[in-house]
């Protein structure tokens, strides 16, 4: 019998690097090997009280069936009127389309407007699936030449004949926040551009500044009819399990995105949704804000130690929960990949190389673990890096 044949794009398609190598540490742990793990892309904490009797409520009452392809109205009208009153645009529930989680929002915008072809700017460093998203649908992503995207990257790559970007602040990997200024000019450059921008917002609630991050869309509202805003449930509340995130953009993009969803998943688990809802309301504040302090104590406590190194450099994570450490004065050369396998098997210590956000010599540490789990786990790099040296 003949083997199947794969598509080129698929098999093109590289593996999630952080799946990897949480599943792999999962493994070992269960094997009865002491573990930590800094490679966490989700919250530690459980989701909020409010969330679950939400959803058990819903469950209990029936409300198990299908929901309209593009989310419970409840659910949109509730996210137009949080995210309308924080960007000033998209307070319109048509703007909003409810998916199975952040990823797939991107997804189903991304599928709606790039073409075969299209040259996509991605930020260096990337989220490990933005260069697959584009990829997957023909198009070609371009990588920004500097680790903290710029408005002469966005008009480099427009003259080059970029169609889109997809924009990212707070930053996976790195925790950067752009500043006002940089806000302004990358927003500046976009308008004189053409481009359409898919803003990656999952971890604006996640900032340890004493302002909202500085948007896009409050810097050129005018931006709004080709500027999509992407967040959801997942990190603020810690919810990633729940799969629910939102898209809002033009009436015409989420429509044209929803035609997509409903010929694949269609709606998003009804449930989740009531929980969901319950959050987006308002009604796990008290939990949200509880998560922001530990995190940030728990932020501080991993750059101090870190710091205490001169081998080792970050930038200082203003958002998220993770911190990029560049490993190249204390390594030279690195095959980062190779690097963490080996820092795994050896030391017992999970962390995502830098190769996978497209920054070789790099390695991203999450925080959100245990203070116990970062003294160890940053003990275990330092010892670790000692014994190649």
């Amino acid at each position: 019998m003949a083997d199947i044949r794969f598509a080129p794009r698929a098999e093109s398609l590289l593996g999630s690097a952080t799946l990897q190598i949480t599943a792999r540490a999962a493994e070992l742990k269960a094997s009865g090997r002491d573990i930590v793990s800094l490679s966490a892309g989700q919250p530690d904490f459980p989701s909020p009280p409010a969330a679950i009797e939400a959803a058990e409520k819903a469950m209990r009452e029936g409300r198990t069936g299908y929901t309209a392809n593009a989310g419970l109205p409840e659910l949109r009208k509730a996210v137009a009127r949080k995210w309308g009153t924080l960007h000033g645009v998209f307070d319109d529930p048509a703007c909003v389309l409810v998916s199975c989680g952040a990823k797939h929002s991107i997804a189903n915008l991304m599928e709606a407007v790039v073409c075969e072809g299209d040259r996509i700017l991605i930020p260096r460093p990337w989220w490990v699936s933005y260069p697959e998203m584009v990829k997957r649908l023909g198009g070609v992503p371009v990588a920004g030449e500097s680790n903290h995207l710029t408005a002469s990257e966005v008009r480099h790559a427009a003259s080059e004949g970029a169609r889109g970007m997809i924009f990212n602040s707070p930053s996976n990997p790195t925790g950067r926040v752009h500043s006002e200024k940089e806000i302004s000019e990358i927003a500046d450059a976009i308008a004189d551009s053409g481009m359409w921008v898919i803003s990656d917002d999952i971890y604006e609630f996640l900032h340890y500044g004493d302002k909202p991050v500085p948007h896009l869309l409050r810097a050129r509202p005018d931006l709004a009819p080709r500027l999509a805003v992407v967040t959801g449930v997942s990190k603020t509340w810690s919810m990633t399990g729940w799969r629910i995130g939102f898209a809002l953009a033009d009436p015409k993009w989420t429509a044209m995105a929803g035609r997509i969803q409903s010929h694949t998943t269609s709606n998003a688990p009804t449930m989740c949704q009531y929980g969901s809802l319950a959050v987006v309301e308002g009604r796990a504040e008290k939990e949200r804000l509880e998560m922001l302090s530990a995190f940030h104590a728990r932020r501080d406590l991993m750059c101090s130690l870190l710091s205490q190194d001169e081998r080792l450099s970050f930038p200082e994570p203003l958002g998220a929960f993770y911190v990029f450490v560049d490993l190249t004065k204390a390594c030279g050369k690195l095959d980062t990949a190779a690097f963490c396998i080996s820092l795994l098997e050896e030391e017992g210590l999970a962390l995502i190389p830098g190769s996978a956000f497209g920054a070789e010599g790099c390695v991203r540490l999450s925080f959100a673990a245990s203070n116990s789990d970062i003294e160890k786990g940053v003990k275990r790099l330092r010892d670790f890096i000692s014994g190649r040296v």
